[in-house]
């Protein structure tokens, strides 16, 4: 990997606290490794977008809507400065996203994980750069074809977003049909400033279950194209920090559609809700409650000390 072109995340002086809000279900896409298995997915968010717009109230995936105002003061009263991962789903099918970032940013950074597989248009029109950490693109390959959407398309819009003044990250999984064509397509994208970042493919594949069933083959194709240690270490191990401390639920928290706040993705512990205006966080630091961690952003940004885990 080119050093130049590496990415880092955030200074911790930058900001005070973490928020990984995943903002909703719905979604354009329909991937078959996606962590949410619903095989009408893109047929219900294409219907709830119509139908909220004659009844409100149907909501098929139970995701609550928040105002720009009332995020942007939820987050503004903890009197501290958020780093807010947003993620879902696909966060530009929810309702006036761009108003909601446009209104985060104005004290919060963000980062927004997306396909990009719908106009970033008004995004780029109303959205100033300055408090935009990140754009996290997932490239999704064989689904974004079935839709009729080209890598081109996919390499003119991250060129357009980067034009305007945002930082775009794209990340690649190593889904096995795909597997072969991610060096032709790193290098297109390398030509144009781009670094893709390879993401291992979790789950069965033709009776195989991976990424266990990666041969020695289909690793050298991508192992070195994965973005850090604690990425390497995670796409081909089971993490576990049970007991470690950890400053999850004091400097880390989790956002869920309903507005439900935990501790992190994967301990489920109540620290609130949005939608209530209730934020109660850890004062202090406790031990890691969960038999294993996928939480490589949390790790990464020194929530538990990735040397001890086990």
């Amino acid at each position: 990997m080119d050093q130049d072109l590496k990415l880092s995340s955030p200074e911790k002086k930058d900001y005070d606290k973490i928020a990984m809000w995943l903002l909703n279900l719905e979604c354009n896409f329909k991937c078959p490794y996606c962590f949410f298995d619903d095989s009408q997915r893109s047929l219900k968010t294409r219907v709830a977008d119509w139908l909220r717009g004659k009844v409100p109230a149907i909501n098929p995936y139970k995701t609550r809507f928040i105002t720009p105002e009332k995020i942007g003061q939820f987050f503004d009263d903890t009197e501290k400065k958020w780093w807010v991962v947003i993620s879902g789903g696909e966060p530009f099918v929810y309702p006036r996203f761009v108003e909601i970032v446009k209104r985060l940013s104005q004290k919060h950074m963000v980062t927004i994980g997306t396909n990009l597989g719908l106009s970033i248009d008004k995004f780029i029109e109303e959205v100033s750069p300055e408090n935009i950490w990140s754009f996290y693109v997932s490239m999704h390959l064989a689904e974004r074809e079935r839709q009729g959407l080209t890598v081109d398309d996919l390499l003119e819009k991250v060129k357009r977003l980067r034009d305007a003044g945002f930082r775009v990250e794209i990340n690649y999984v190593m889904y096995p049909p795909d597997i072969k064509r991610f060096p032709a397509i790193f290098e297109q994208f390398k030509k144009e400033g781009f670094i893709l970042e390879a993401r291992a493919f979790r789950g069965t594949y033709e009776g195989k279950i991976y990424p266990k069933a990666y041969d020695e083959e289909e690793r050298k194709i991508f192992q070195d194209y994965i973005p850090s240690e604690v990425d390497r270490v995670a796409s081909f191990e089971s993490l576990s920090f049970m007991d470690v401390p950890c400053t999850a639920g004091k400097n880390l928290i989790r956002i869920r559609p309903d507005g439900s706040i935990t501790r992190c993705p994967h301990d489920r512990e109540n620290l609130g809700n949005m939608f209530e205006k209730k934020l109660n966080l850890h004062e202090k630091v406790k031990p890691c409650a969960v038999p294993y961690c996928k939480c490589t952003l949390a790790i990464k940004e020194g929530c538990v000390d990735f040397g001890k885990r086990k």
